[in-house]
């Protein structure tokens, strides 16, 4: 059953998942500190910036996972 959910979930929705995991308000501040790790100095932008940086990208997360597929009406 596993192989034909995979085959009817397109990578839009697969992507929108991943931002949604990545992106929950509540990893914010330990991507601020990874972030920080990796380029050795401070971000340039401010807490309450950050999360709600993280706060539209889980949406837009949101937004690809659970919009439908849409075609064209001369697709049919």
């Amino acid at each position: 059953m596993s192989v034909a959910y995979r085959r009817f979930m397109l990578v839009r929705q697969r992507i929108g998942i991943l931002f949604m995991i990545i992106f929950l308000p509540i990893n914010g501040p330990i991507l601020r500190i990874g972030i920080q790790e990796l380029i050795n100095q401070p971000l340039p932008i401010g807490e309450f910036d950050f999360f709600a940086f993280c706060v539209l990208m889980f949406l837009l997360g949101g937004v690809m996972t659970f919009t439908p597929k849409l075609k064209f009406p001369s697709q049919e």
